[in-house]
């Protein structure tokens, strides 16, 4: 670009070399933000649909009232989140105007620079002057020097022009994106107050909830024994069939090349062991057992709404569902077993090698034992409870003879 100010060139490297970069860093927090924002907004919906069944005339359950709580918690995350993406809207507006008032100043000396040469072209006078300038050279040589000068000057003075123009159609638009940027902080502050009143609804409901179950403190300590009874017989039956599974894996695998022990005794034969290598590896990104659902007791030991000082251990997830749900496979592996268990329904056993995953609290099957399946595959439909209309998984993971902790595995 012939006549272009080389400490332009150097300023919008440097401003290319610098700010480019916290714009970048911007947007990646801006995505940042968003895809959690989504993230929460699924659970909050999730949850709303476990909880859209709540017949007006009864009592939350348990289940639906950790529902309501899971649903307070990312409401809360949701609001924290919004409130976060004000704040990077207000840096944004922040460094937007700060880029256009330093343009103002660059523009302003640009205009500066072109007001000069106006007045120097103007005291150089009209076209005779300038042709009397071209032919009072000295020499033919000079001449076409003097002619070479005055063009390239007309040249550089319309290209000032263009720069000029350039650089105020590039402020307009920074001044149109701080619009833009007002405009949506204005929103997520409507955002912002909208969840806060929904929070407000939920806690209300969530207090009414938690004086209810408080009258039926007595009955809540009863129904926690028998279900404490329920899961301990569910674990006993699951341990016995995981034990002969392994035993018959182990006699399977005796004698063959590339068989693997894989602890406790047991071994497995190469393909056992190749499947189980492959979920392992899969760690942290095994889809989840129902399409939507939301987490309604964790794994391991759980305080119970309702009850002062009563816990349950959870040898497994709970998750409550919409109704009329699927459960499916996690992994690809080999129905091991189809067992009724009074008071958790029908449960399938599904073996990956030496890990194993269980669905119960199924009211039908869609698969028999030594089926094989294959990830995402639907094996039954989850139980309703006839009363409360309220559908939960109980989903489990086992190492062997050991349960694992589910949620770590699950993407």
């Amino acid at each position: 670009m012939r006549g272009f100010p080389f400490k332009h060139l150097l300023w919008l490297a440097f401003w290319a070399g610098i700010m480019l970069p916290l714009a970048a860093q911007t947007g990646d927090k801006k995505s940042q933000l968003e895809a959690e924002k989504s993230r929460l907004q699924k659970e909050i919906s999730a949850a709303n649909e476990l909880l859209s069944k709540t017949r007006q005339d009864r009592d939350l359950t348990l289940g639906e009232l950790r529902a309501l709580e899971k649903k307070l918690k990312a409401r809360e995350a949701l609001i924290r989140n919004v409130q976060a993406q004000v704040r990077e809207s207000e840096s944004e507006i922040a460094r937007l105007q700060g880029d256009i008032a330093e343009k103002d100043r660059e523009i302003d000396q640009m205009m500066k620079e072109y007001a000069d040469m106006l007045r120097q072209a103007q005291q150089r006078g009209s076209t005779e002057q300038a042709l009397r300038f071209i032919l009072g050279a000295e020499n033919l040589s000079m001449a076409i020097k003097r002619m070479n000068y005055l063009r390239q000057y007309t040249e550089f003075r319309k290209e000032k022009v263009e720069e000029i123009r350039a650089y105020q159609e590039a402020q307009a638009q920074r001044v149109a994106a701080v619009e833009a940027e007002r405009n949506r902080q204005k929103e997520l502050l409507g955002q912002e107050l909208r969840q806060k009143q929904l929070l407000a609804q939920e806690r209300a409901q969530q207090a009414k909830a938690l004086s209810a179950l408080k009258k039926k403190e007595g009955q809540i300590a009863s129904s926690i024994g028998k279900k404490r009874q329920e899961l301990a017989k569910l674990e006993r039956q699951i341990a016995a069939i995981i034990k002969e599974e392994l035993r018959k894996q182990r006699e399977a695998a005796a004698g063959t090349t590339g068989s693997k022990n894989v602890g406790e005794g047991y071994s497995l034969t190469p393909e056992a062991a190749a499947l189980a290598k492959d979920f392992a590896a899969n760690r942290g990104r095994l889809p989840w057992p129902v399409e939507r659902g939301v987490v309604t007791q964790a794994f391991g030991e759980n305080t119970v709404p309702g009850a002062t000082g009563v816990t349950i251990k959870n040898p497994g997830l709970d998750i409550g569902t919409p109704a009329k749900s699927t459960a499916r496979t996690v992994f690809q592996g080999e129905v091991a077993s189809v067992v009724s268990v009074p008071g958790a329904g029908k449960v399938v056993l599904v073996r990956h090698g030496n890990y194993f995953t269980v669905y119960s609290n199924l009211s039908e099957v869609f698969v028999a034992k030594g089926a094989k399946v294959s990830t995402k595959e639907a094996i039954g439909r989850v139980m309703e409870d006839p009363e409360t209309g309220a559908s939960t998984l109980h989903f489990e993971l086992w190492m062997n003879t050991q349960n694992q902790d589910p949620k770590p595995w699950l993407n």
